[in-house]
């Protein structure tokens, strides 16, 4: 009977654990706002950083490239997480894009100073015409 009742324990512990881990996730997700960004031009690059500025200073620079360390390729696209402990969402801010070509960094640009909303995905494209450009996709 002790058994019986063990086996209860840890199942029921087990069902509410997993509970409260699937909130925090959904919690989690829903205060991150996505920034995906597309290789749109015919560069191979090695990693993009973003660099979020907010009163002139940088608040977050995260850094994304592929799991394998493969080049990014044109077409392909990397998400950017940014939480609510990473920038002020009251406030604009600026992102500026930062691609790894062939070992150096090279700059493609600042947006202008936009809200980021979190729950919001926002898309954006490294594009080549002729030099290297951080822009956001227009919706059609």
């Amino acid at each position: 009977m002790k058994k019986l009742y063990l086996m209860i324990f840890i199942l029921i512990t087990g069902s509410v654990l997993m509970a409260c881990s699937e909130e925090t996730e959904t919690a989690e997700t829903e205060e991150a706002a996505i920034i995906q960004v597309t290789n749109s031009s015919a560069r191979q690059i090695t990693s993009i950083e973003l660099k979020l500025y907010q009163n002139d200073m940088v608040q977050a620079s995260p850094t994304a490239m592929n799991a394998d360390e493969s080049l990014i390729v044109m077409g392909e696209t990397l998400d950017f997480e940014i939480l609510t402990q990473d920038i002020n969402f009251d406030e604009p801010v600026i992102i500026e894009a930062i691609a790894m070509i062939d070992g150096v960094e090279e700059s493609a640009g600042k947006t202008a100073p936009m809200e980021l909303s979190q729950g919001e995905n926002y898309r954006f494209e490294l594009a080549r015409d002729p030099e290297m450009q951080f822009r956001e996709v227009q919706e059609n």
